[in-house]
């Protein structure tokens, strides 16, 4: 028996359709589903909000090192100057599940705080934490108004002495 020999045109051939049946399989089947996709999909978890007050009910908006961690999915987010008026809002986290969330102060007014809320698909969950001993933001405010009342004081004062007068009024150049 001898062995036949394959020319180039048949060997060409040969790989081409053995490379053809090969990938025939990845294609996409037009019968198959969507749902059956083994992708990457993301979660779509509801809005979480946070409001952090003191003991009396005030907002608390300064001060405060906010993270909010989802162990499970090893997803971390951190926030801080995010606060406004008491509330943090639109933060974007893109699982769902249990998150917890641990505020601590950054001047030392407050014990540290955790709390833990569990977000499902789009249901928005609100947060209240309560942080003893924070400084109210209406107390910040007055302390601002304070300081500014304090400088326009200072600046008007100073005006008067440039246009050469004295606290009471008279010139200063000696009157001859």
């Amino acid at each position: 028996m001898t062995q036949k020999l394959l020319s180039r045109r048949q060997f060409g051939t040969a790989a081409v359709a053995l490379t053809t049946v090969g990938l025939a399989g990845c294609s996409d089947d037009e019968t198959s589903s969507d749902d059956d996709d083994d992708g990457f999909d993301l979660d779509n978890p509801g809005d979480l909000t946070i409001y952090f007050e003191n003991e009396d009910g005030e907002a608390v908006s300064t001060g405060l090192d906010i993270t909010i961690e989802n162990e499970e999915e090893e997803f971390t987010s951190n926030h801080g100057a995010d606060v406004n008026d008491g509330e943090l809002s639109g933060v974007s986290l893109i699982y769902e599940g249990e998150y917890t969330v641990t505020v601590e102060s950054t001047d030392d007014e407050f014990d540290t705080v955790e709390e833990t809320v569990t977000l499902e698909e789009e249901e928005d969950e609100e947060l209240t934490l309560v942080l003893e001993g924070a400084t109210p933001d209406s107390e910040l405010d007055d302390e601002e108004e304070e300081a500014e009342e304090a400088d326009d004081d200072q600046d008007e004062e100073g005006e008067d002495d440039e246009d050469g007068e004295d606290e009471e009024g008279e010139d200063d150049e000696d009157d001859e």
